[in-house]
C-alpha cells in the first residue's frame, strides 16, 4: 500500500535560497554515468506500471523511495516557511519495498528519513533540502552503504516536467486576444450604430457620463463614483477610480474562486505578501478616495451633519447585515458559532469611523490657494485630522506590542502552533487575538486561520478582527488624501506628481519597518495583523497604480477602462452575489484539480461577473446603500 506525504501548503511571495541536495537528471541516450543500473530499474518499473501509484494534482510530484534495508524508515519533513518549527513525522517506508508518496512543490522543503530505535531513540540516516518541481518524477535509492553514510541524499529526475506556471501564459494571452476581438467588434457596432441606417436605434453611450453627484451611485462604501458636477458645465467622469475598484473586485473574485490553485493567488500563512493580500485593503483605499467626492455631493444637497452622519450610520448597518448574511451562507446557521467579523465588517467600522472623524474636519472649498504653502495644501489644511489618525496608530502599536496577553509574551505577533518550537503554541497573533476573544468571544471568531495548516494551530484567529480595524481606518485615510488632492489640484502634473510622492513615502516607510524582509523586520508585513507596514506596502502600491490608471484612462484616453469599470461601478452587488452562488453552475462544477483546468475554471468565474456587471449598466441600473 502507498503512503502519502502531504506537506504543507502555502508560500508567501519572498522567496527564500537554501542549500539544496544534488538532483541528478536521466542522462542522455548514449551517455554513460555512474548510476546507469538505477535509470534502468527506474525505466523497467515504470514500463510495468504501478496501479497504487497515488493520483498526480496541482503543487504535488511524485517521490519514489526505493528501500533496500533491512529496516523501515520514518519520513520527518518541514517546510522553510514555517519559522523556526520542529521536523513533523509524516509517515513510515517499510523496509525491501518501492513506495511513491505525493510531495508538495510550492516551496522548499527539508525532508529527513530516520531509523526508529527500541527505547525512542532515533536515528538519522539521510537528509536533504529540496524545492521540488510539480508533477516531477523523482527517485530515491537507500541501501546499507547510504544508511551508513548518514549524508545528504542523491535524487534522480526520472522526467522532465513543464512548469507549473505555464498555463498562466496561455490564459493570459487567451484573455489579451479576447479582448481584442471585443474591442473590435465594439468599435464595429459602434460605426454601424452611428451610421444612417442605424440611427433610429438606442444610441450606444455611455451612461456612466450621464451620472451626475446626485444619482444613488455615489456610495462612499465602494459604489461608482464620479467627479461633481458644476452648475453650469458638467466636468468628465473620473473613470479610473472605477476602474480601480473594479480590477480589484474581479481579481478578489479570481482569488476567492481559487486563482487557478496557484499559492501567489493565496494568502501566505503568516508573514509576507501575495496578489490576494492587495485587493481588500486597494478597496479600503478607494473608498477613501470616493468619499472625497461623495461628501462634496452631499454638502451640495445642502445636507445637515445630521443628515450626514444619519446616512452613514445607516450605510454602515446595512454594510454590516450584509456581512453577516454572508457569514451564515454556507448552511443552516449555528447563531453560538456565528462568525462575526468579517471583509463587509471591516468595510462598515472603517466607513463608520472614518466618516465620523472626516466629518468635522472637512472643508467645504479649496482655500488658502496665494500662501506659499499651498502646494501642499491638501495636508496642512488638514493637520489636525492627521493627528486623531497619528493618534489611532499609536493606540494600534501601543495595543500590539505592550497589553499583557495571558500565557503569552507581551508585543507576541506570531502565528503561534509550532512557530519558536511550539513554545508560544496558543498565542496566535498575540493582542489581536486576546482583544477578539474578549469582545466577541472565541466561538464568533475565524475557525480555519491561514497559519492552521502549515504551523498546525489549534486557536482560532480572525484576520478581520477588531485591531486591525485601526489600521484599516488609517488605510482609508491615505485613500481620502489621495482624493484630496483630485479636489485640490486640478492639473494632471500636479495630481501625478503628489500620487508617485506619496506612494514613495508610504513605500520607504514600509521598507524600513519590515527592512525588506519578509520575517526579519521590525515590523514584518501582515495581513493576518493588518500590520502597519502592510497597511503602508499596500498604500503604496495603490498610489503608484491609481497614477497609472488615471494616466492611461483620463489624461491620456487610451483606454475606457472595459471591462473592469463595469463592476467597478455597481461593486456591492458583484461582491455580494459571488460570495453567494459560487458554488452553483454555471460558475463552479468538479473539475480536475490540475492548474490549467482549475485556472480556466476560475478565470470564467470572474468573467461571468463582469458579464453580469455589463448587463446591469447597459441597463443603467446602479445599485446604491
Amino acid at each position: 500500500m502507498q503512503t502519502i506525504l502531504l506537506i504543507g501548503a502555502l508560500l508567501s511571495c519572498w522567496v527564500h535560497t537554501s542549500h539544496s541536495t544534488t538532483v541528478m537528471t536521466q542522462p542522455a541516450e548514449g551517455e554513460e554515468g555512474n548510476s546507469t543500473a538505477l535509470w534502468d530499474f527506474i525505466t523497467l518499473y515504470e514500463q510495468q506500471g504501478d496501479p497504487d501509484r497515488p493520483a498526480l494534482e496541482h503543487d504535488v510530484a511524485w517521490l519514489t523511495l526505493n528501500v533496500s534495508t533491512g529496516f523501515a524508515l520514518q519520513v520527518w519533513a518541514q517546510t522553510h516557511q514555517c519559522r523556526n518549527c520542529p521536523y513533523v513525522y509524516v509517515t513510515d517506508v517499510p523496509a525491501r519495498a518501492t513506495t511513491t508518496i505525493l510531495v508538495n512543490t510550492t516551496y522548499t522543503t527539508d525532508i529527513k528519513f530516520a531509523r526508529a530505535h527500541p527505547g525512542g531513540y532515533q536515528e538519522d540516516i539521510c537528509s536533504f533540502t529540496v524545492t521540488f518541481r510539480e508533477h516531477g518524477d523523482y527517485w530515491l535509492f537507500m541501501d546499507y552503504e547510504t544508511a551508513q553514510q548518514q549524508t545528504p541524499c542523491t535524487l534522480l529526475l526520472a522526467n522532465d516536467p513543464t512548469e507549473a506556471e505555464m498555463p498562466i501564459l496561455f490564459v493570459g494571452l487567451g484573455l489579451l486576444g479576447l479582448a481584442a476581438f471585443a474591442s473590435m467588434a465594439f468599435k464595429i457596432a459602434s460605426c454601424l450604430q452611428n451610421s444612417r441606417f442605424f440611427r433610429k436605434s438606442a444610441d450606444i453611450t455611455d451612461p456612466s457620463q450621464n451620472l451626475d453627484k446626485d444619482s444613488s451611485v455615489d456610495l462612499e462604501n465602494g459604489e461608482a463614483v464620479g467627479v461633481e458636477v458644476e452648475q453650469k458645465q458638467k466636468k468628465p467622469r473620473l473613470k479610473s477610480l472605477d476602474t480601480f475598484r473594479g480590477l480589484s473586485l474581479v481579481v478578489m473574485i479570481f482569488v476567492n474562486y481559487g486563482g487557478g490553485g496557484y499559492w501567489f493567488f493565496e494568502h501566505p500563512p503568516w508573514n509576507g505578501l501575495t496578489v490576494a493580500d492587495l485587493v481588500f485593503p486597494w478597496f479600503v483605499f478607494i473608498m477613501g478616495t470616493s468619499m472625497t467626492f461623495s461628501f462634496k455631493s452631499m454638502y451640495k444637497r445642502e445636507m445637515t451633519a445630521r443628515a450626514i452622519v444619519t446616512k452613514v450610520i445607516t450605510r454602515s448597518f446595512k454594510l454590516f447585515a450584509l456581512g453577516i448574511v454572508l457569514n451564515s451562507s454556507w448552511g443552516p446557521v449555528d447563531l453560538s458559532g456565528l462568525r462575526i467579523p468579517g471583509v463587509l465588517q471591516r468595510f462598515a467600522l472603517t466607513y463608520l469611523f472614518i466618516s465620523l472623524i472626516h466629518l468635522p474636519f472637512y472643508r467645504k472649498n479649496d482655500s488658502h490657494k496665494d500662501r506659499k504653502w499651498a502646494p501642499i495644501r491638501d495636508v496642512i489644511l488638514y493637520l489636525p485630522e492627521w493627528l486623531v489618525h497619528l493618534a489611532l496608530l499609536s493606540l494600534f502599536l501601543a495595543l500590539t506590542y505592550a497589553l499583557p496577553v495571558p500565557g503569552c509574551p507581551t508585543g507576541y505577533t506570531g502565528p503561534g502552533g509550532l512557530s519558536q518550537y511550539g513554545v508560544h503554541e496558543n498565542c496566535t497573533g498575540g493582542a489581536a487575538r486576546y482583544i477578539d476573544v474578549m469582545v466577541l468571544g472565541e466561538n464568533h471568531m475565524f475557525h480555519y486561520p491561514t497559519p492552521q495548516v502549515i504551523y498546525h494551530t489549534k486557536v482560532s484567529y480572525d484576520p478581520e478582527g477588531i485591531l486591525g480595524t485601526l489600521t484599516s481606518i488609517f488605510l482609508c485615510f491615505l485613500g481620502i488624501q489621495s482624493g484630496n488632492i483630485l479636489s485640490f489640484y486640478q492639473e494632471h502634473k500636479g495630481r501625478i506628481i503628489r500620487w508617485l510622492v506619496w506612494g514613495l513615502i508610504t513605500g520607504a516607510i514600509a521598507a524600513i519597518l519590515c527592512k525588506c524582509s519578509k520575517d526579519d523586520g521590525w515590523v514584518p508585513l501582515n495581513k493576518n495583523l493588518w500590520s502597519l507596514s502592510f497597511v503602508l506596502t499596500t498604500a503604496c502600491f495603490a498610489f503608484v497604480l491609481l497614477t497609472a490608471l488615471y494616466v492611461v484612462i483620463d489624461m491620456l484616453g487610451w483606454w475606457g477602462g472595459q471591462p473592469f469599470i463595469f463592476p467597478g461601478m455597481n461593486s456591492i452587488v458583484v461582491y455580494f452575489c459571488h460570495s453567494i452562488f459560487w458554488r452553483v453552475l454555471p460558475i463552479n462544477w468538479e473539475v480536475e484539480p490540475v492548474h490549467w483546468k482549475l485556472l480556466l475554471q476560475d478565470v470564467w468565474g470572474a468573467s461571468f461577473w463582469v458579464i453580469v456587471a455589463y448587463i446591469l449598466y447597459r441597463k443603467k441600473i446602479f445599485v446604491a446603500l
